[in-house]
């Protein structure tokens, strides 16, 4: 398409989506309104466009456009840019201090301290302080490496947080009285917020209710199996397998007082208003009773624009949230890191080939689980600090370097800011093997 925006009918508030071409492209044409004689921006004079219906026009984004095609990783970049890398303010100082028990609750503590700083910033980079067992500072400086093992830790402890109840893979919220007065459900959404877009740390345990409600999407009717209260779910139950009315007005009446509380509490006369009454009662505890936590957890994930975005795209977006059943392959990890290798013919070069090898064979046996119970998973937290590959990837490549055999190392090294593995060398695979599980378990 070429010539005046008027010359192609297009008026009012649009978005135009701008596309690069060669300066040989046959559909080159100069960038002059030839009826008004206006220049248009020289952009190198040469780009094709295409119009646009206006963000806020267009049915179904809610104010959200990305031009067909966009793949998660775009998405993401693009709210990314968002970040001020250059801009790193003292408040957005997070001090962290290890617990190699596995407890959470010194990393949410923190978190929690930091997040509710009048300054804290999440359009600012974020200085990540671990401090070792013996209080000792592992420096401030942070190139990546601790972000993004604090942001998979403060992951696992949201994930353990008490806002949230259900299985492990298929978590919902639950009504906490002093998280609403805090207004934890609020800061618990930014936190996410800031993982996936800081870091792309992903959920991966929202239930899909959940996941729809933050989409504002329909959601199917609750069902019995949703409510948590074992004892007010076994009136339900009760009352629902009544196979008389005289039964069912029986059990409802022992259920009186819970079923008054959620405004359920009712005469009936059929079998149908039966189960009608019982729906309301399963529908209010699953969703009616959550208005206020829902609405502070949705208020978070306006951090960054992301709910926009979420709202937009929600297809892209269920992977991140939801379960993935996608684990991690031994192919991944070897695609991922680039080998720094020495000159081919060289006897370094024929050392660090056998190395590879190994390095390679080894992945296998882990994704095989012959090393159990190391995962692959562990493998890249150790040269990352990250259990997964983000959609978007890392900022750096990830690189593998092989130990000078002189140095006499036999265990792995990593450089988590610069996603650096150095592999140890070792004459034969179980040598290789031993030692790189002793170094990960």
């Amino acid at each position: 398409m070429s010539g005046s925006l008027l010359e192609n009918n297009i008026s009012g508030s649009k978005t135009l989506y701008v596309h690069w071409i060669q300066t040989d492209d046959p559909e080159f044409v100069p960038a002059l309104d030839s009826t008004n004689q206006v220049e248009s921006p020289n952009f190198n004079n040469q780009f094709t466009w295409s119009p646009l219906p206006s963000p806020m026009s267009s049915p179904g984004h809610d104010g959200s456009f990305s031009p067909e095609g966009t793949d998660l990783g775009t998405i993401l970049n693009r709210l990314g840019e968002k970040i001020d890398h250059t801009s790193c303010p003292t408040s957005n100082q997070i001090n962290i201090c290890r617990d190699y028990t596995g407890n959470v609750h010194n990393i949410m503590r923190s978190s929690l301290q930091a997040f509710r700083r009048r300054r804290f910033n999440p359009e600012a980079r974020l200085d990540v302080v671990f401090v070792d067992s013996e209080q000792t500072s592992e420096g401030a400086v942070d190139g990546g490496g601790p972000t993004r093992e604090y942001l998979r830790l403060l992951m696992k402890a949201i994930h353990q947080s008490s806002i949230f109840e259900g299985p492990e893979t298929d978590k919902r919220l639950t009504l906490d009285t002093c998280a609403l007065e805090g207004k934890l459900y609020t800061q618990i959404a930014r936190m996410i917020s800031v993982c996936v877009i800081h870091g792309s740390v992903a959920p991966n345990f929202f239930s899909e209710r959940l996941f729809s409600q933050l989409c504002d999407k329909h959601t199917h009717p609750a069902t019995l199996e949703e409510v948590s209260d074992v004892t007010f779910k076994e009136k339900l139950l009760k009352i629902k397998e009544a196979t008389t009315v005289g039964d069912a007005k029986a059990a409802i009446e022992e259920a009186e007082e819970s079923l008054a509380i959620v405004g359920a509490c009712r005469s009936i006369t059929t079998l149908k208003q039966r189960d009608a009454l019982v729906q309301s009662a399963v529908d209010f505890f699953v969703e009616g009773r959550l208005n206020v936590a829902l609405q502070q957890f949705v208020e978070g994930f306006n951090t960054l624009g992301l709910l926009q975005e979420m709202r937009a795209h929600p297809d892209l977006f269920r992977s991140m949230f939801e379960e993935d059943v996608t684990p991690l392959k031994a192919k991944d990890l070897s695609a991922l890191f680039q080998v720094s290798f020495s000159a081919p013919g060289t006897h370094a070069r024929e050392i660090e080939n056998r190395t590879i090898c190994f390095w390679r064979d080894w992945l296998i046996d882990v994704e095989e689980g012959e090393c159990a119970p190391l995962t692959l998973e562990n493998v890249l937290e150790f040269a990352s600090g990250s259990s997964t590959i983000p959609p978007n990837g890392f900022l750096l490549q990830p690189t593998i370097e092989i130990l000078p055999e002189e140095s006499g190392k036999i265990f792995p090294e990593a450089n988590t800011c610069n996603i650096v593995y150095r592999l140890p060398v070792h004459k034969d695979y179980e040598s290789f093997k031993a030692q790189m599980c002793n170094a990960l378990l």
